[in-house]
């Protein structure tokens, strides 16, 4: 073969096998005939004969005579069993499998990090050779069941520039913002409680409550915040135990409450004794200085943060702040399940913070999210797509498309195609109706290559 011919087998070879490893074909399922590929790809049918050798050779696909190719049981992919979570060929978890993976050549459109090059100003070797050259002595033991103490310092310090007045001893360290929900739900979450949750809705945080068995109510959010007419009525005729929402950088939407909207909402979880809990992960983002702890007694309130989406999600440090007698007991239920949190982890994000180097990165990240937003915007209307909240302080644009419907079968298009979506049906417990919503990730969405990449995806 000449050297184009062969650059085509792999091309095909890596496509189908990124299909396959993607689980986007079950086992013993049949792929596209070697007349169909040879169509879809426009090559010669030797060209599709040899990229199919490649993935028999690899134990990825078998062949039956007189009735084509299949796909192999694939031993080494994750099997998941988890408790009344049903499994379908593109959910929640299948989502997640694809955050923590990397395939060449393929746009992950609803990717849950921003571009690596927002982070050229952080020196993160530079400040973890700092960090290592610190008084370790005390890292020998387990440490405080709190979390390392000069970060615990440095967070309060810093939680009083968005107005949330706290001490040291009302900050409990955690395994990032995730293991922070995590301890909450657990601690908290039965299967006969009632929480309420942002519609739409993190998903992670939606799959975690489903384990429990709990009684889960959504409550739309609109632009400036949650409905406060239906958070009312379910505040006063269900009696929930918590609320789970987000101040600012809404997780899908990218909307923030409004400041009249925290008061109202304040007001009625307060009066009906139901307690807020507030993920603020995307806190550095914005400029805005209210959110739903601030100036809070935490009587009804637990904040949580962390690092993943400013600093690095390698780094899993989060951080829960709240009463000091309901810290102390989640800090024991802490300890229960992991024994502690890693106070080399808490010390390197400390040397972080303390840094002038982060001061330096956090204006160049916003800077970024800022230009990318706006270009983001752009190809997205370019492309016909209506944005729920035109928000230039957000990860993420919730955005429709006419006409497209963003189905399992759908979605299995669109990985052949090399775009992984994230399909609004997996951001609420009825999925359907948010069918014609995805996710777009603005870093990824301000590039031309997903302009190109949508735009035939949309014209098919």
């Amino acid at each position: 073969m000449d050297a184009s011919s062969v650059h085509l087998v792999d091309q095909i070879f890596q496509i189908l096998k990124h299909q396959i490893k993607s689980q986007l074909y079950k086992k013993n399922e049949k792929i596209p005939s070697i007349r169909k590929l040879c169509i879809q790809y426009n090559v010669s049918k030797n060209t599709v004969i040899y990229a199919l050798e490649r993935l028999i050779d690899e134990g990825l696909i078998y062949s039956k005579p007189a009735s084509g190719f299949f796909v192999m049981e694939q031993k080494n992919l994750p099997r998941f069993k988890q408790a009344n979570i049903e499994m379908h060929d593109i959910d929640e978890l299948w989502l997640m499998r694809r955050q923590l993976e990397t395939f060449n050549g393929v746009i992950n459109v609803g990717d849950g990090f921003p571009d690596s090059s927002w982070f050229d100003l952080l020196p993160l070797n530079k400040l973890l050779q700092k960090s290592l050259q610190e008084n370790n002595t005390k890292l020998l033991r387990y440490g405080s069941k709190y979390g390392y103490e000069a970060l615990r310092e440095t967070l309060s310090l810093r939680l009083s520039q968005i107005n949330i007045k706290t001490v040291p001893d009302n900050i409990l360290l955690t395994n990032g913002v995730n293991d922070a929900i995590d301890l909450i739900i657990r601690y908290f979450v039965e299967s006969d409680t009632i929480v309420l949750v942002d519609s739409p809705i993190y998903y992670p945080l939606l799959k975690k409550l489903q384990l429990t068995k709990c009684k889960i109510m959504e409550v739309p959010r609109l632009v400036d915040g949650p409905d406060c007419q239906i958070l009312a009525e379910y505040l006063k005729t269900l009696k929930p135990k918590l609320f789970f929402t987000q101040s600012i950088s809404h997780n899908p939407t990218g909307t923030h409450i409004s400041l009249d909207k925290i008061k109202i909402i304040n007001s009625l979880c307060k009066e009906h004794n139901c307690l807020i809990i507030e993920n603020d992960i995307f806190s550095e983002y914005t400029d805005i200085k209210h959110r739903l702890s601030s100036y809070s007694d935490f009587s009804h309130h637990l904040y949580i943060g962390g690092f993943s989406k400013i600093i690095s999600p390698s780094i899993r440090v989060g951080f829960i702040v709240g009463e000091y007698h309901l810290i102390d007991k989640i800090a024991d239920f802490k300890a229960i399940l992991h024994v502690n949190s890693s106070e080399y982890a808490e010390q390197f994000i400390c040397t972080i913070l303390q840094s002038k180097a982060y001061e330096q990165h956090l204006h160049f990240f916003k800077e970024s999210l800022k230009s990318n937003s706006q270009l983001a915007l752009n190809n997205i209307k370019k492309l016909g797509g209506k944005v729920f909240y035109e928000a230039q302080d957000s990860l993420y644009y919730w955005t429709t498309f006419e006409n497209l419907d963003l189905s399992h079968d759908m979605m299995k298009k669109s990985v052949e195609h090399k775009l992984v979506l994230a399909p609004g049906y997996i951001f609420s417990l009825d999925g359907e109706k948010y069918n014609q919503w995805t996710r777009l990730n603005v870093s990824i969405a301000s590039k031309q290559n997903f302009y190109e990449e949508f735009n035939s995806f949309l014209n098919l």
